[in-house]
């Protein structure tokens, strides 16, 4: 920091961890991390192994030497800012500290373009702004830290940030794009992933809508209701017919008396499933491409058919293109499984190009974390063409799918073989339609 003005990067958007967040720069404490004290002032007030860490990131990232800068007297001062503890359904459960570095003068840092694709100087109140108008992704605990500066510019200490979950009464809630709270229900869904993000979308004036309230237990099932029962909403909505995304939406539309929207093969799916009475006594809206259901940001939301996962799955995005709900195109945790009947590999081909050609600027999946581009979608769309060439290889090499199975999926927890198994079948009769095989 330099008076107010803070140093903050965004994110490369192809990175794994948080892509195209708005952040500090930082990183973790490595395994081989000196714990040797430092002598040089300041550095050596705080923890030895968070210190090395800290001035390896910042020579990394930024380029520059903190333990230098405080020898000649650009760096000011060194504190502990602040600590926060990940949630506990993160995949990896981290604790983040922040530091805040006073400087004598701003200084033009060479910032790491593999990492970062911006850098720069901002106050608090110019983040926070930035991110409230829904132009940012920034997790919780950066708001905290720039919503504590906004306060009190000269503060050097805030403590604990960890948000208390209370996860035996409620369903965790994060917000990482503004107007988009998520809602981290536990679901029967496929591992690695163990929750469905509940999504709350809808302008003040607008309609809310609550996306695949799909809890898998009665328990969990009153911890939602515990966590949505001061909400406003008007309408739940089912991106499409799997157990881990309409799970109990039938029972909380009865209860807050709403209506469901989803589409016609959602609704012809599941009550061929579960019998007629399934959506007894609940209203039932179908909706199609390019319907409008709410608004965010004053932006209309629409409706968008992204079959080939399902048939008759169903996303959402502001006509801005500020974000797109993707329910299970891609993942954010985990692989996609293509599995007939409903299932269908060209047609999920099909869709993955067709909401790249629409360019979002936040791609949000029903499974992970919002991240910004299509970075990720191309990335799957590559990904597939790549399989599917290997699977057309061996499968014209004489392989049976079995041997297919074993060469290209060895080092996948056999646990979900079956599930890659069914991939590998997808992609047989994506082939075998498009007569570039025989099965």
């Amino acid at each position: 920091m330099h008076q107010e003005q803070i140093f903050a990067v965004q994110r490369q958007p192809y990175l794994l961890a948080f892509p195209g967040y708005h952040a500090f720069p930082g990183g973790k404490i490595d395994a081989s991390e000196s714990s040797t004290p430092f002598e040089t002032k300041f550095l050596c007030e705080h923890n030895s192994l968070r210190m090395h860490a800290l001035q390896r990131e910042i020579i990394e990232e930024l380029g520059y030497d903190l333990e230098e800068g405080i020898r000649n007297g650009e760096v000011l001062s060194v504190s502990e800012l602040a600590e926060a503890l990940a949630p506990p359904f993160s995949p990896v459960r981290f604790r983040t500290w922040f530091y805040r570095i006073d400087l004598q003068e701003r200084i033009n840092f060479k910032a790491d373009s593999g990492e970062f694709t911006n850098s720069f100087w901002s106050s608090a109140k110019e983040m926070l702004d930035n991110f409230h108008s829904g132009k940012s992704l920034m997790v919780p605990p950066t708001r905290w830290v720039l919503a504590g500066l906004l306060k009190n510019p000269l503060a050097t200490e805030f403590g604990d940030l960890s948000q208390n979950f209370a996860e035996e009464y409620r369903v965790p809630c994060m917000e990482m794009l503004d107007g988009i709270p998520m809602f981290a229900v536990r679901s029967d869904t496929l591992p690695p992933a163990s929750r469905t993000n509940v999504f709350l979308l809808g302008d003040t004036d607008s309609a809310k809508l609550l996306v695949d309230p799909s809890p898998n237990s009665e328990e969990e099932f009153q911890r939602l209701q515990n966590t949505i029962k001061d909400k406003e909403i008007d309408a739940i909505f089912l991106t499409h017919h799997h157990p881990d995304h309409h799970q109990f939406s039938n029972q909380l539309a009865l209860k807050l008396k709403i209506p469901i929207i989803l589409s016609q093969d959602t609704q012809q799916r599941l009550t061929e499933k579960h019998g007629e009475s399934f959506f007894e006594d609940v209203e039932l809206r179908n909706a199609s491409e390019n319907e409008k259901v709410t608004h965010w940001h004053g932006s209309v939301v629409r409706v968008y058919e992204i079959p080939g996962h399902d048939a008759g799955q169903l996303g959402l995005a502001p006509d801005s293109m500020a974000w797109f709900i993707v329910g299970d195109l891609i993942q954010g945790i985990g692989t996609v499984v293509i599995s007939a009947p409903e299932g269908d590999m060209a047609t999920y081909f099909d869709t993955l190009e067709k909401v790249i050609v629409l360019n979002p600027e936040v791609i949000i999946p029903s499974h992970g974390i919002p991240m910004r581009s299509t970075h990720r979608l191309q990335e799957t769309l590559k990904h597939r063409r790549e399989r599917e060439s290997q699977i057309l290889k061996l499968h014209k090499s004489g392989k049976s799918k079995k041997d297919i199975l074993d060469q290209l999926y060895a080092e996948v927890d056999p646990r979900l073989h079956h599930l890659a198994m069914k991939n590998i079948e997808s992609h047989l009769v994506k082939l075998h339609k498009e007569k570039r095989i025989n099965i």
